[in-house]
């Protein structure tokens, strides 16, 4: 499984937010989608948002369609982690 981190515009309300989530959730690969942390205050962190979709080649194509979306700020794959 892999994680796609998403940021929405200012300009995007919760309930657009919210439709647009919805919608990634019914592409297909994508198994989980919400906000990063859904109990925050702060606009800019109710903002930030993740997916989590089964394969490289999932996760290559919800990027790609985010970062096209205008309501998208911006669309990354987390950098990995490992061990030194």
């Amino acid at each position: 499984m892999k994680s796609v981190m998403f940021i929405f515009g200012e300009q995007t309300s919760d309930e657009g937010q919210d439709r647009i989530g919805n919608q990634i959730l019914a592409l297909p690969g994508v198994r989980t989608v919400g906000r990063l942390n859904p109990r925050a205050t702060k606009p800019a962190l109710r903002r930030m948002w993740f997916a989590e979709v089964e394969d490289e080649t999932a996760a290559a194509n919800l990027v790609r369609q985010l970062r096209r979306h205008e309501e998208v700020q911006a669309a990354d794959l987390p950098a990995e982690r490992g061990l030194l």
